[in-house]
C-alpha cells in the first residue's frame, strides 16, 4: 500500500463514510490522543514522576483512495467557493462520490494516526530525563506502537533553566519579563544544534553544555557572545589555585572559514601571584565550547 502523509487540517477525514464517525473537530481528537498517551506514559513510567511537555503535530496516515476522496472534496469545495454551482453539477463530480466512498470505506483499516509526544520522567534527586518519541494509532484510534526518537539526562541543577530552553521564556533576569527577539536567536540557535545531533553520541554532553551556557548568560544578564565567553574565561581562572590578577581582556575574535564561523578566540592577559605575567588564548566552538587554550609568559 502507498501510504501518503497528509496533515490533518489540510481536509476533512473520511468525509461521507457511512460507517465510521469522525470526532466533531481536530483538537477534540487531538486532545483523546494526548490523553490516552498521557494514561500510557504513567502506567509506564510508574514512580519516575512522569511529566507531559508538549506535543508536536498530528500526522494522518492514509491510503491511496482517501486521497483521491479528498481531491473530490477539494473540487467540490472550490466551486462552491466561488459560488459556481452550474459549474458544479455540470461537472457530473457529485455523481462520482459515492464510488469514491465505497472505494475509502474498503481501505479504512489502512489509516493510522502519529503524534510526536516530549516527556520529562524523573527517577532520583540527582538527574531528569528528557524523552522525545512518537506514538501511533490505528483507525479505530487504539495505541499500536511506541517509537522512541531520541532522550537525553540532564542534572536536576538544570531542571528550571531546562523549561526557560524548552518553552522559550525570559531567563536572563528574574522580571517577569517577556523574552527578548535576542534570547529567541540565542536559545533557538542551540535547538537548532540539537535537532542536528539527533542520534550522534555527541547530543548528551552538548544538552548539558547548553544548559550551563544559559546559566553563564542569566549570569551575565546577556546573550552577547563576547560577554558570555569573557564569563566563561573567568570561571576558568577560578579553577587555578592561586590569585590571579587580570590586566586586559581583548575583544572577541571570530574565526571564519568561506564566511562560516569556525570558532572563537578570547586573549586575556593576567598575572599570577608570583608576579608573572602571562597570557592566555581561550578557542571556542561556535557553540561556545571550550575546545582549546594556550597560556604564555609576556
Amino acid at each position: 500500500m502507498t501510504r501518503i502523509v497528509f496533515y490533518l487540517f489540510l481536509s476533512t477525514l473520511f468525509i461521507g463514510c457511512a460507517n465510521y464517525q469522525p470526532v466533531e473537530t481536530v483538537q477534540d481528537k487531538k486532545e483523546a490522543f494526548n490523553q490516552k498517551i498521557e494514561d500510557t506514559c504513567r502506567s509506564e513510567y510508574a514512580n519516575q514522576n512522569y511529566e507531559s511537555l508538549a506535543y508536536g503535530q498530528l500526522t494522518v496516515y492514509k491510503p491511496t483512495a482517501f486521497k483521491k476522496l479528498d481531491s473530490i472534496y477539494t473540487i467540490k469545495k472550490e466551486y462552491l467557493d466561488n459560488n459556481d454551482l452550474r459549474g458544479w453539477q455540470k461537472s457530473g463530480i457529485e455523481e462520482q462520490i459515492p464510488s469514491y466512498r465505497a472505494a475509502a470505506q474498503e481501505e479504512i483499516d489502512q489509516v493510522q494516526y502519529e503524534i510526536e509526544h516530549l516527556f520529562k520522567t524523573k527517577k532520583d534527586e540527582s538527574s531528569f530525563t528528557i524523552h522525545h518519541a512518537f506514538f501511533l494509532f490505528d483507525y479505530e484510534e487504539k495505541l499500536i506502537n511506541i517509537t522512541p526518537f531520541y532522550n537525553y539526562n540532564l542534572p536536576n541543577s538544570y531542571e528550571e533553566i531546562y523549561y526557560d530552553y524548552q518553552f522559550e521564556f525570559h531567563f536572563i533576569t528574574e522580571r517577569d519579563l517577556y523574552i527578548s527577539t535576542e534570547e529567541s536567536n540565542f536559545i533557538n540557535f542551540l535547538k537548532q544544534r540539537e535537532i542536528d545531533l539527533i542520534g550522534d553520541e555527541a547530543l548528551q554532553p552538548f544538552m548539558e553544555h547548553a544548559m550551563s551556557l544559559m546559566k553563564t548568560a542569566k549570569k551575565v544578564g546577556s546573550v552577547d557572545f563576547s560577554r558570555i565567553t569573557q564569563q566563561l574565561a573567568i570561571d576558568q581562572f577560578k579553577k587555578i589555585n592561586t590569585a590571579v590578577t587580570i590586566h586586559k581582556l581583548n575583544d572577541l575574535y571570530v574565526v571564519e572559514d568561506d564566511g562560516n564561523v569556525v570558532a572563537y578566540e578570547l586573549t586575556i592577559e593576567w598575572e599570577n601571584d608570583l608576579g608573572q605575567e602571562k597570557s592566555s588564548k581561550f578557542t571556542f566552538s561556535p557553540y561556545l565550547e571550550l575546545i582549546d587554550l594556550e597560556t604564555s609568559l609576556m
